[in-house]
């Protein structure tokens, strides 16, 4: 059994920025920026081809090291 997923990372840690993968198109878009003190503690993404109750992929937040970048491919 495998017990490793792939998750998509949209946000990296301690990132102030908001991002969004467009499913249709691939592209990872600037959404908005936290205008507060607030960041981002973990790598925040998704799980492709799950669904979660809200349609969209399984969101997961993933603790690393070191901030990835948007479109980040990693196994966990």
């Amino acid at each position: 059994m495998d017990a490793t997923l792939e998750v998509v990372v949209e946000i990296p840690r301690g990132s102030r920025n908001k991002y969004e993968y467009d499913h249709e198109t691939g592209h990872i878009k600037l959404d908005r920026r936290l205008f507060s003190a607030t960041t981002y503690p973990a790598e925040y993404g998704f799980v492709p081809d799950t669904l979660s109750e809200d349609g969209d992929p399984l969101d997961v937040l993933v603790l690393t090291e070191d901030p990835t970048f948007p479109g980040c491919w990693i196994e966990v």
